[in-house]
Order: C-alpha cells, then structure tokens, then sequence
C-alpha cells in the first residue's frame, strides 16, 4: 500500500481499525494521529485508493467530532487527495464546502483557509490548470502575513514556482523555487517538501541551461528518494527519469511538453 502496487495488498478495514485506536491512544497521550496518513512501520504514505478510502474514513470518524477545526481539516485533507488523484469534481466540490466551513473570526480557521487554498492551487498547477491557481495564489498573496511558521510560506513559494513553471515563466519561477528550498529546512534538508522544492528548482535549473547546477540538485534529491523510499518507488523513478534525460542531452522530459510536476 505504501511502496505501490508491485508491493502487494492492504486490508484497508484494518488499516482503518489500526488508524482509529493509534488516535484513541493519542488522546490517552500514548499515540498519534498520523497513521490514516502513513505507514506505522516505513513511515511512508499511503498511495492510490488505499490514501483515498484513509482519508475518506477519517472524514467520515470527523463528522461526529464536537471540534469543528477537526471536521473542516479532514474535509480539507479528503479534498486534496481527491484532486491529487484527479477527481476534479469531488475535490472542487469539497473545497468549496471547506470554504463554507469556517468562522472567519477564528485565527486557526483563517490559517486553515490559506493552506487550504495554497495546497488547491498547487494540485491544479500540477494537473494542467495553471492558470487557476496562479488565480487562488495572486488572491491570498495579502493574506500571507498570516502565515507564522516557515513550512507555510515554504509551500506557498512551492506551488508558486510550480505554477509560474506551467505557465512557461521560468525565470519567475526560480527565485520561489530557491525560497521553497531555503524555508523548507526548518522541516528538515530531507524532509518530503524540502524534496519536492528541489525537484522543482533541480527541472527550473536545467531549463534555463544551467546543467551542471541542475545535475547537482536532482542527484541530491535522487539519493535521498532512493534511502528514503526505496529505489522502485513511482518518486525515484521521476526524479531519475528526469536526471537521466538531462544527461543525456535531450529535451528536459517530461516538462518539455508542458508536464511540470511534483515528485
């Protein structure tokens, strides 16, 4: 369920019933409640429809919660996946329902409806809707004074760069590419944004012919895929597929054709 689908299968019903008592445990201060989005054991996230039925069971445990921050941060996480596997309607629609979802008077829902929009917009950037989330970045740009934490603003200028790269403006892109990476450290030099902000700069720098710099930052990042997630994972292998078209001198694939993403 972590590793892909050549690792083989997960009951999800026990998956689910694992997730529910490492949360009961978190409130008797024993647990956490990061297993309905990560491997117990390797620590990595789920994938395919495994990630998709976690988070649709935990907004459905959500729905009783007396919290209601508990409530709308699960929708919002239902959401992304929702996009991020390419269910455009289910996604937007839950979105929208985020939106209608919090008291704007309550610092934590405001924070909650920045990151919100900035992980939208940053999902859209990455299926082909450039233009959509340049729209939701440039409208909550004012608001991210907001923002207290570093890993905020690291994944603003993330989803920045990734937008601005869609939309062929690479020059633009850069320099948040570079404050994603720099912000990013507070998370870790290895942690999953940190990887994903110099995947990005790592395409951005060989795009703009400066190849020795790019090879630098994608072997890093290859390296760090390979040790984390093991050397068959579908993110190793982007990140080598794209360091392997760059050495070999061809066009920069796969974002030649249009196709910048995340790993």
């Amino acid at each position: 369920a972590c590793r892909g689908p050549s690792a083989g299968f997960a009951h999800v019903d026990c998956l689910v019933e694992m997730a529910a008592r490492n949360q009961w445990m978190t409130a008797e201060g024993r647990g956490e409640i990061s297993r309905w989005a990560h491997c117990g054991v390797c620590q990595q996230r789920w994938t395919g429809r495994v990630e998709i039925e976690m988070d649709k069971r935990y907004w459905r445990l959500q729905r009783e919660s007396p919290t209601s921050l508990d409530k709308v941060s699960a929708l919002k996480n239902l959401a992304y996946t929702l996009l991020r596997h390419k269910e455009f309607d289910a996604g937007e629609r839950l979105y929208d329902e985020v939106w209608r979802g919090v008291d704007d008077d309550n610092p934590l829902y405001r924070g909650l409806i920045l990151r919100s929009a900035t992980t939208r917009a940053g999902l859209l950037a990455n299926v082909g809707r450039p233009g959509d989330a340049l729209e939701i970045l440039n409208r909550i740009r004012p608001m991210m004074g907001l923002y207290q934490e570093p890993i905020d603003h690291a994944y603003y200028n993330k989803y920045m760069s990734l937008t601005l790269a869609n939309l062929g403006r690479l020059e633009e892109a850069l320099p948040f590419a570079d404050n994603a990476v720099a912000l990013a450290t507070s998370e870790g030099p290895e942690s999953e944004i940190a990887l994903d902000a110099m995947f990005i700069q790592g395409q951005l720098l060989a795009d703009l012919d400066r190849v020795e710099e790019a090879k630098e930052t994608l072997y890093r990042v290859l390296s760090a895929r390979k040790r984390i997630l093991g050397n068959d994972h579908e993110s190793t292998r982007r990140v080598r597929d794209v360091l392997d078209g760059i050495i070999r001198g061809g066009d920069p694939e796969p974002w030649a054709t249009g196709g910048w993403t995340m790993t």
